[in-house]
């Protein structure tokens, strides 16, 4: 019986899907441990804090960070807030990163070029869900400022990872002109 799922789907198409994801959650698995032995999160943490601080400082929002703290807080004068793991955005880093090297058919200078856009790319996009939340925070009601946050790191991220592959898929593909 055939299922009306993979109708129109050639062997060759759900062999390469099924390669994808065999080395997609292999490389995850490495990128994972290494990250996760390898690299202090709390020095991870701290970085994204030290940036989110700095741009809140633009905005007139000046905050202390405790790095003794763990997770790292930045003590605002009305309020504080926690810089966990899940704020530094590194498990979608992670994921982003394990979808481009996986990625078949692609050259490898161009999977470095994505991985590295991809790092930088949710660093600041978490600077930027971190910086609209603290300031929905100080600014709004807390059933507000929780809302935002909601949106902003659940939703959006899911859209940033997928907008980012396809983006970087879109130019690693493409062909030059002559």
């Amino acid at each position: 019986m055939k299922s009306k799922w993979f109708k129109g789907i050639s062997k060759e198409d759900a062999i390469k899907g099924g390669k994808f994801l065999v080395y997609f959650i292999l490389v995850f698995a490495v990128l994972f441990l290494v990250f996760g032995f390898l690299v202090s999160l709390k020095w991870i943490e701290e970085i994204v804090a030290i940036g989110a601080n700095f741009f809140l400082g633009l905005f007139g929002l000046n905050g202390a960070i405790n790095s003794g703290a763990e997770p790292i807080m930045i003590a605002f004068p009305n309020f504080f807030v926690q810089i966990s793991y899940l704020c530094t955005g590194l498990f979608e880093m992670t994921l982003l990163i394990a979808a481009i090297i996986a990625t078949l058919g692609i050259k490898w200078k161009k999977k470095l070029v994505g991985a590295i856009g991809a790092v930088i790319g949710i660093y600041f996009f978490n600077l930027f869900r971190i910086i609209t939340t603290i300031i929905a925070i100080d600014k709004l009601e807390l059933n507000a400022a929780e809302a935002i946050h909601d949106v902003l790191f659940r939703l959006s991220l899911l859209v940033v990872v997928a907008g980012f592959y396809f983006v970087w898929y879109e130019w690693a593909t493409k062909k030059k002109k002559a």
